[in-house]
């Protein structure tokens, strides 16, 4: 592993650049999981430190883009798997203890929690960075307290931030949270 982010050529988010050296080793050579990973922005990050990603989304379009587009001179495609996914429909691929971690910035689906927990590593981390509070969003995103009591039971985390957003009297939050399983 290369162990050091020299840029930010893709825009990765600034959670996912903080803490992206140290997933990458505990991932300790499993395959990454970027859930909805959109454009690869984040991906690419865990390319560039020489991991495997699976990139999942339902429309990879934008990825494929990007890769296309690719002139910076680093070459991260050998490293991504492109995955066409249906998170919300599809069945969950993943087996049991078989990814390193998951990074799911900007699509934030608690119905997928269990699914995390079960296809993590021991150890493995997860990275959860929901959309921001603005405009209507809030109406998509949780109540305070909801993402972390969902996974204290088989997480610990290295950091969890909730922000309330929304109206007086909503009791929405954004969410930006490390956390690494430990559960077997």
């Amino acid at each position: 592993m290369k162990g050091k982010i020299k840029t930010n050529p893709f825009g990765a988010s600034p959670l996912v650049r903080r803490f992206a050296s140290t997933i990458a080793k505990a991932a300790n050579g499993a395959p990454i999981l970027d859930v909805a990973c959109g454009s690869g922005r984040n991906a690419m990050i865990f390319a560039e430190l020489d991991c495997n990603v699976i990139c999942v989304d339902i429309n990879l379009t934008r990825l494929k883009t990007q890769l296309s587009g690719q002139a910076s001179g680093f070459e991260p495609s050998s490293r991504l798997q492109l995955r066409t996914l249906d998170l919300v429909n599809d069945p969950w691929p993943f087996k049991a203890g078989a990814i390193g971690a998951i990074i799911n910035i900007h699509f934030l689906l608690p119905t997928l929690f269990p699914c995390f927990a079960y296809s993590l590593a021991h150890g493995g981390h997860l990275l959860i960075e929901s959309i921001s509070g603005r405009g209507g969003n809030y109406l998509e995103l949780p109540a305070a307290g909801e993402v972390k009591s969902a996974l204290e039971a088989g997480f610990h985390f290295e950091l969890y931030e909730e922000r309330k957003v929304g109206p007086k009297g909503s009791n929405a939050v954004t969410v930006k949270l490390v956390g690494r399983c430990i559960s077997v």
